[in-house]
């Protein structure tokens, strides 16, 4: 067993062998970051908001319109994180910043271009939740300003995806009563065309007339609400802090990898002595 008291006199015997492998590590790390291409970093932190308000009653109902907190919670964060998934957004980026000449793909089939080109989209553009319970999406571009078109465009399309879904909900409904109006209306004018009955069918007529033109009353309100509602429906996502074309925000670090480099070769090589001395003792 080596002590400190020999550990010491047998790395500096090998102090050449230490430095060389050092030193040759070291430069090989250092070509090796000035051969890769350099990155640029874009951030744009955001929160979403919180999607019970795009509630209706929270327009028209005074008892709950402060209900609901502004921001959205942890769920809310999760759903907009799943946007990592959502090809069909990195694949309308590829195409509409034509990224398959930007990423110089060489490939016969123009689909496969694409899909080629949306998993090296994917692995440059993300969402990635903070610990603070908000939300960043990170872009890395050979420019600062490539980085900072894809985050926000990825940040606008995530965001109309959302909206397009609570659209999609409001229309739905507001044509559902649409309906159920034009039913109530063509009732009504089949009943006021009714003339010759009994005084006893002319009551029961009458009362059904007024039940349906309440009906109609009521509807007509129910569907004003819900378009002003649907009018008012907040954007999905807040920015907190917007992103920008970061110029040293880089990767990579040249700096950390050579540094980490001389490290790690040093420790390798002095632990390589250690082990091989002791094994020659045995």
């Amino acid at each position: 067993m080596l002590h400190l008291d020999r550990i010491i006199p047998l790395l500096y015997q090998h102090k050449k062998f230490l430095l060389l492998f050092t030193l040759g590590i070291t430069l090989a790390a250092a070509l090796l970051v000035n051969v890769l291409p350099t990155e640029y970093k874009s951030v744009a932190t955001i929160s979403p908001v919180n999607i019970q308000l795009t509630d209706k009653a929270k327009l028209f109902n005074p008892n709950i319109k402060d209900l609901y907190s502004f921001f959205g919670s942890g769920d809310d964060i999760e759903r907009i994180e799943s946007a990592n998934d959502w090809i069909s957004i990195y694949r309308a980026i590829v195409v509409e910043n034509n990224l398959v000449g930007y990423f110089k793909i060489q490939e016969p089939d123009s689909s496969l271009r694409i899909e080629k080109a949306v998993d090296i989209l994917r692995k440059k553009l993300y969402a990635k939740p903070t610990e603070k319970g908000q939300l960043q999406i990170i872009a890395w571009a050979k420019e600062p300003d490539t980085a900072l078109l894809w985050v926000n465009a990825f940040r606008s399309k995530i965001n109309l995806r959302m909206l397009e879904g609570i659209q999609l909900q409001y229309n739905t409904t507001i044509q559902e009563l649409r309906n159920s109006l034009q039913k109530l209306q063509q009732e009504f004018i089949a009943l006021s065309a009714v003339r010759d009955s009994s005084e006893a069918e002319n009551v029961i007529r009458e009362t059904k007339i007024q039940s349906i033109r309440q009906l109609i009353a009521n509807n007509i309100t129910i569907t004003g609400e819900w378009q002003q509602a649907l009018a008012a429906i907040p954007d999905v996502l807040i920015v907190l802090d917007g992103a920008i074309a970061n110029k040293s925000a880089v990767r990579p670090d040249k700096l950390v990898v050579i540094t980490g480099a001389f490290i790690t070769a040093l420790l390798f090589a002095m632990t390589w002595v250690i082990v091989y001395h002791r094994n020659n003792l045995q």
